[in-house]
Formats: structure tokens, C-alpha cells, sequence
């Protein structure tokens, strides 16, 4: 077994900022405030794939940010809030905040999601600010931001291809070559004294773990 660490940087939407809008109507020249609210930021949820079994996706891509929230318009009219944007993960992921080392989740469960990172609220359109001395309110309030963090992914990761055989046999070799894994490589025997394991891709998002045994002594 050996541990996969992966680094990965996440936004939530912000939220979208509140209008400035009066009522205007043929026969209504001066209506009172109607702006609208703004729409709120889209989460960042990390949910269990089961068809997932490494973190070999995460090397190709390092941002995941969560839609906005849209301006609110007039005519009390809210704008749409941010999709949710949904990051897929092997089962057994441990979710940690890079800063803190704080652990965010432990997605172990099938089908299991969590919010990591939560999207901003929409601002308040000027109709929530009228009063009887502040009939006309020339102002909204601004969506707060989303959520941001960098995030370590961590996932315990059993072999599923193993090399045996001999020393200086070229089973490290093999490994650095259909792998990213980078075990040391020399020529002399015994270069290789505890396991190195690499994730082999095979394309479509599917791939397998490979494991570099430590030489066979004859006779053992």
C-alpha cells in the first residue's frame, strides 16, 4: 500500500451584486425602489466516483471554480444563482486545507459528498433599503466572495500489477517508463530496497497501480 498526494486549487462562486432599480411606469413617472437581489454563489462539492481509483485525473487539471452568481435586475427580479460544480473522487480520498493541515472530509462512503468550499451570498437590491426618511436608496449591496482555498488530496492506494524478479533485472526501468513514478535506477544490485508504485493510464480514464518489488534472492 502506498499513499497518492495530490494538490488542487478551488473557488466558489461569488455571489452576485443586488440592483439599483425604480419602478417606471406610464402613469407611476416616480415609483419607489424595485432592484432585485443577486444570485448566489455555486458550492464546490467533492463526491465519491466508484468507477474511480486513483488521483491520476487531478495531474492534468488544478483549478476547479464554481459559477457566479448573476446581478440582480429590476422589477424585483433576482438574478440566478451559480451552479454547484461537482468534483469526482475516488472512495478513501482524505480532503485536507493546505494552509491549516485541517482534514475538510473523509470521503469513505459510496456515493458520498461533501461541501468544501461554499459559494457567496447574492447582495441585497436597493427595495430592501427604503425607509419613510429614504424613499429613493441610490445603492444595493455587493455579493460576498466565495469560498478559496488550495486542497490536498490524499488516498491509500493498494497495487494491483506487481514486478518480481531478480536484481538489476530492469523492473524499476519499466516502471519509470509506463509510469510518472521516478524510482531510483543504477546499475547494481539491491538499487531498489523498498517498493516504488506508479499509476499506469491506460486513456478514457482508466488506469491501474504498479508496484517495483525489491529484487528476488536466490534461494530465499
Amino acid at each position: 500500500m502506498f499513499i497518492d498526494y495530490t494538490e488542487v486549487y478551488i473557488k466558489a462562486g461569488d455571489g452576485g451584486n443586488g440592483a439599483v432599480s425604480f419602478r417606471r411606469e406610464k402613469y407611476i413617472p416616480n415609483g419607489g425602489p424595485d432592484g432585485g437581489d443577486g444570485g448566489n454563489g455555486g458550492n464546490v462539492i467533492f463526491q465519491v466516483d466508484p468507477g474511480l481509483r486513483t488521483l491520476i485525473d487531478f495531474r492534468y487539471k488544478k483549478k476547479y471554480i464554481a459559477e457566479s452568481g448573476q446581478r440582480g435586475g429590476g422589477r424585483n427580479m433576482s438574478g440566478k444563482s451559480g451552479s454547484d460544480l461537482i468534483v469526482k473522487v475516488p472512495q478513501g480520498t482524505l480532503i485536507k486545507d493546505k494552509e491549516t493541515g485541517c482534514i475538510l472530509a473523509d470521503l469513505s462512503k459510496d456515493d458520498q459528498k461533501e461541501v468544501i468550499a461554499r459559494g457567496g451570498k447574492g447582495g441585497a437590491g436597493n427595495q430592501h433599503f427604503a425607509t419613510p426618511t429614504r424613499q429613493i436608496p441610490n445603492f444595493a449591496r455587493s455579493g460576498s466572495p466565495g469560498q478559496e482555498m488550495t486542497v490536498m488530496l490524499e488516498l491509500k492506494l493498494i497495487a494491483d500489477v506487481g514486478l518480481l524478479g531478480f536484481p538489476n533485472v530492469g523492473k524499476s526501468t519499466l516502471l519509470s517508463v509506463v509510469s510518472s513514478a521516478k524510482p531510483k535506477i543504477a546499475n547494481y544490485q539491491f538499487t531498489t530496497i523498498t517498493p516504488n508504485l506508479g499509476v499506469v493510464s491506460l486513456g478514457e480514464g482508466e488506469s491501474f497501480v504498479m508496484a517495483d518489488i525489491p529484487g528476488l534472492i536466490e534461494g530465499a
